[in-house]
């Protein structure tokens, strides 16, 4: 092989250096290929050979160093080329830097990845609901030494930041190396607020705006802008070293991934220490050749070679509400309207003014017009169906007065107020239109009350970043053979039919109890192949014989949910892909506020779902939703437990409080 070593270190595992194959008389000195060799071995893959822990008791890992502090060329593995040389990334034919953002040069600590981990770009993340970006998992070392090209770093984790990259999940994992002088004095990420005050701080700003100077817009950033802590940090790394195992060993494979290496025998892509050093000398030469063809002098031909020391480890029914069944409804006299329920629920609980209980009562005059035009067209086509739901919602609420904000998941975009009436104070979010024609159709609803101040229209800062838990209300309109509108206000969950005969929304049954555990469970079974791990054995043990759970899924989310919210059980919307998804915004966090206010669940698969915030109106996430004890047990076999959801709710307490 071409080059010569320019120095080396033995460590524990045997001898390593850095080959560099250049062209010399290339004017862009950045075309180079970095290629990684034991000393004694051969070549290795840095994502594939490299082990991931270093110490796997005392949690410490090798991390690769791509691109040291203050410099701002964009350095990166080259995973689809075999054996992953460090190389300058290109867009367009041109080399990459990252820009200076003010006041800083070049990037602010020293950038790599964890090698043996992979953020799997089929599978969404349960927290976030972002596909990952298809990459080896970044890390930012913030330890004062800045580190050479292609360093292989001995550090201990801290904590990890979720940013968004253009709707991609892209984790930043925050580490120092072992070795810093004041490694000893941080383990976890509230230690960095005190040793280094400022640098998370300067870590956001960093990562929010460095696109921008391109004429990107800003990243954004999962669990509302907040660093998750080391022990969270360790969950991802695992979960993506997991990935990373299904990559190497061949159950799934990616095209910008190469998976060549030269320690794992027993994987498909092994390769050879003889081949892996042929493949470097093929390259050696040919850039070589290149050289020589452009008429460089024999002086220029000389490839260069450097290296850089690395410590290695060794290895690696809608049940139906039908009056001759139900005396309870037949006792309720005289009808109770929305209105009128609203009005009294809030006189009872010192919620603040009436303007909640109208627009509620706005949200079911709009139903009630979907609900005629469903009737005269019933052979349209769903769009049309869906456009006209869409315009009468967003007719009835721009012209209340009630509401500062109007998002509807059929536009994507927030929706103007009618000129002319006044600001209001609640954000109103909605699907307008979901389910199959001429089966059953639904409709959801989220309300939240504005953050900035009153008088003037609300922007994306009301709705984004806020947890779902603060939801003032929330609902659905079911169309079917009857046509039912369910909400709650935060104090149970009430469902009201219309009585076709008055045209209004009457009180049908109030506070909703869900069993704590039910026999339903819904799920579309075509996905459950690509699910993540523990969900399609969760459906096994479902569908085991001897099991009295029931199966029930149809083409309408609303539906699914309205038999899993009155009889009982659970329903599954667990991906990965996104069309697989509930949006967060208008169909997951409505529903686990219903949910909730009548004493059942909702996760995403490994935390309660309306602890997680939006970081945009198209956030999708898994959905587990329905009976508590259902929700705990696929908990328990996604992670092993189920969460302890805070601050649950009786609906009992609310019936015993107040009923109509």
């Amino acid at each position: 092989m071409g080059g010569s070593d320019l120095g080396a270190v033995e460590t524990g595992d045997g001898i390593y250096t850095l080959t560099e194959v250049r062209d010399p008389s290339d004017a862009d000195t950045g075309d180079f290929r970095i290629y990684y060799n034991k000393e004694g071995f051969g070549p290795v893959n840095p994502l594939h050979d490299i082990p991931l822990y270093a110490d796997k008791k005392k949690n410490v890992f090798n991390m690769v160093v791509e691109i040291p502090r203050w410099t701002n060329a964009k350095l990166e593995l080259k995973t689809k080329a075999p054996l992953a040389p460090i190389v300058q990334d290109e867009k367009k034919g041109k080399k990459r830097f990252v820009h200076n953002v003010f006041p800083y040069k070049g990037y602010i600590w020293n950038y790599g990845c964890f090698p043996q981990t992979w953020e799997d770009p089929s599978q969404v993340h349960m927290e976030t609901g972002a596909l990952g970006d298809g990459d080896p998992l970044d890390v930012c070392e913030i330890g004062k030494a800045a580190a050479t090209v292609g360093e292989v770093k001995q550090v201990k984790v801290l904590g990890v930041l979720g940013m968004i990259d253009e709707g991609e999940m892209d984790w930043k994992v925050i580490v120092v190396d072992i070795n810093d002088r004041l490694a000893s004095e941080m383990n976890d990420i509230d230690d960095l607020y005190r040793v280094l005050p400022g640098l998370l701080h300067a870590t956001f700003s960093w990562f929010r705006t460095y696109k921008v100077p391109d004429g990107k817009a800003h990243n954004v950033f999962a669990f509302r802008e907040q660093v998750q802590p080391a022990h969270y940090a360790l969950e991802i790394i695992e979960e993506c070293h997991q990935a990373w195992r299904k990559l190497i060993t061949g159950q799934v494979s990616h095209k910008n991934h190469d998976c060549a290496n030269t320690t794992l025998s027993a994987v498909p892509a092994y390769m050879s220490v003889e081949d892996a050093s042929a493949l470097i000398q093929r390259d050696v030469d040919a850039t070589a050749a290149s050289a020589a063809a452009r008429g460089a002098n024999a002086a220029a031909m000389s490839l260069r070679k450097t290296s850089s020391l690395a410590d290695m480890t060794a290895h690696i029914p809608p049940p139906s509400f039908d009056r001759d069944d139900d005396p309870d409804l037949d006792a309720i006299r005289p009808m109770v309207t929305i209105k009128r329920f609203c009005t009294e629920l809030q006189r009872k609980f010192p919620h603040g003014s009436n303007d909640l209980s109208l627009l509620i009562t706005e949200l079911g005059v709009a139903y009630k017009c979907v609900r005629a035009q469903l009737c005269d067209a019933p052979n349209a086509q769903f769009s049309a169906l869906a456009a006209f739901s869409n315009q009468q919602i967003h007719a009835s609420l721009a012209s209340s007065g009630l509401c500062c904000l109007i998002f509807s998941s059929l536009t994507n975009e927030v929706m103007e107020l009618e000129a002319g009436t006044d600001v209001g104070n609640y954000i109103v979010v909605f699907n307008p239109l979901m389910g199959v024609p001429g089966a059953s159709l639904g409709s959801t609803f989220s309300v939240y009350y504005r953050k900035s101040a009153p008088g003037k229209e609300g922007d994306s800062a009301d709705l984004l970043q806020r947890p779902g838990y603060e939801q003032v209300a929330a609902g659905y309109c079911m169309f079917g053979a009857s046509t039912f509108l369910v909400f709650s206000m935060g104090y149970g969950v009430h469902l009201f039919t219309l009585d076709t005969i008055s045209g209004h929304f009457v009180l049908s049954s109030q506070h909703i109890h869900t069993p704590d555990e039910g026999r339903i469970y819904s799920v579309d079974t075509a996905v459950l192949p690509h699910v993540v791990e523990g969900v399609a054995e969760y459906v096994a043990e479902l569908e085991a014989p001897g099991s009295t759970k029931v199966f029930r899924h149809n083409g309408n989310l609303v539906a699914n949910f309205h038999s899993v919210l009155t009889g009982g059980g659970i329903l599954m919307l667990p991906g990965p892909q996104k069309a697989d998804l509930a949006r967060y915004l208008t169909e997951a966090a409505p529903l686990a506020f219903v949910a909730r206010q009548a004493g059942g669940r909702a996760s995403v698969g490994k935390r309660p779902l309306l602890e997680l915030s939006a970081w945009s109106f198209e956030m999708s996430v898994p959905l587990f939703v329905g009976s508590s004890k259902d929700v705990d047990r696929v908990e328990e076999f996604v992670m092993g437990h189920a969460v302890e959801e805070k601050n649950k709710i009786n609906p009992d307490t609310f019936a015993q409080a107040y009923s109509m």
